[in-house]
């Protein structure tokens, strides 16, 4: 997929009360290095990356649009942290009366 190429759309989700990432404002982060070494300007939107492009390459739509922009200057950008697992030894211990014994 080329890097400038929009994301399809998508539902945004929001919060029960209303005001949560889908309502959250348009946002440019340029200059952004990945940890390929590329060098990318991404554009956010309620929630979501709606593009990401070489560096550059986004910022007309953006002037056009009066986008706020973040000015990365090569610092990395990577995903969220998250770190799935689960502890099957443990997982269904929460009506015992406390850590399972090892002895």
């Amino acid at each position: 997929m080329p890097d400038n190429r929009p994301q399809p759309p998508s539902q945004p989700w929001s919060s029960p009360s209303g005001s949560g990432p889908a309502d959250s404002p348009p946002l440019l982060l340029c200059g952004a290095r990945l940890t390929d070494g590329r060098t990318v300007d991404v554009r956010l939107g309620g929630g979501r990356i709606e593009a990401v492009g070489t560096a550059g390459s986004l910022t007309a739509d953006a002037t056009r649009a009066c986008v706020p922009r973040l000015d990365l200057a090569g610092y990395l950008l990577l995903p969220a942290p998250a770190e799935p697992h689960a502890h099957a030894d443990t997982a269904l211990s929460a009506d015992g009366p406390g850590p399972v014994s090892q002895d």
